[in-house]
């Protein structure tokens, strides 16, 4: 749970954050799921976020043995994407846990405090924006991968979440809203070209990372030894 999860803007689909492990073609769903079928369902998902209804704040969409789960809040969108038989109960609380803590991360934008969440997402510009919030996704994902873990089973306990009353629906009811073969083609040469662009934008945002990590502990290490040489060469002088 978790290895598939898109946030994005309610109004328009604008990715804001993603999540597609690529190892979940070759280890995840028994094995059952090839680089085709991922792909397949990453073009699923931009068109459900691209036709969210005004009307629904959660929402399970069924194809065959996949299921897309989602909650609208604020005017965004949090989706996972699961196997049909997993929990939907686990589901819907990792969603309400998702939806507290990116809640949280745009709290802390400059400006923020003298708007509205949803006025805020509603002018952003670039996709990805939040990228960087992948590493809270991937904390959040082994929190409550395991059903029968002790804190899956307490947080899920303790939750208010209802997944009685929640709508279900087929695929084939998004895809046939006035979606024709051309725009679908549009979209998933539009998906590819976003996912290289993200795959680049998250490999320079580790890189910088780790070179700043690294060059504080050079300037650590460097000023160290600037000390120790001051201390011993004052120690020759005055022998």
């Amino acid at each position: 749970m978790g290895d598939m999860v898109v946030i994005c803007r309610s109004s328009d689909g604008l990715p804001l954050v993603e999540v597609w492990d690529e190892g979940y073609a070759n280890a995840s769903l028994n094995e059952k799921i090839s680089k085709n079928d991922l792909q397949t369902i990453k073009m699923n998902a931009r068109i459900i976020c691209r036709k969210l209804p005004v009307n629904e704040s959660k929402c399970s969409i069924l194809e065959a043995n996949m299921s897309y789960h989602y909650i609208i809040e604020d005017g965004i969108c949090y989706m996972s994407i699961t196997q049909s038989s997993f929990p939907k109960k686990q589901v819907f609380v990792f969603l309400a846990e998702l939806c507290q803590a990116f809640t949280t991360e745009i709290k802390k934008q400059p400006g923020v405090s003298s708007q509205s969440i949803s006025a805020y997402i509603a002018n952003v510009e670039k996709p990805y924006y939040f990228m960087a919030f992948d590493r809270t996704i991937y904390k959040l994902r082994s929190t409550l991968s395991d059903p029968k873990s002790n804190k899956s089973l307490n947080m899920i306990n303790s939750s208010l979440t209802e997944v009685t009353n929640i709508m279900k629906k087929n695929i084939d009811e998004i895809l046939n809203r006035g979606e024709n073969l051309e725009d679908i083609g549009r979209m998933a040469d539009g998906l590819r070209t976003q996912t290289q662009k993200f795959k680049l934008s998250s490999r320079k945002l580790n890189r910088d990372y780790l070179l700043r990590k690294y060059s504080s502990i050079s300037v650590g290490i460097f000023f160290i030894f600037v000390l120790l040489y001051v201390y011993f060469k004052r120690g020759a002088l005055t022998k």
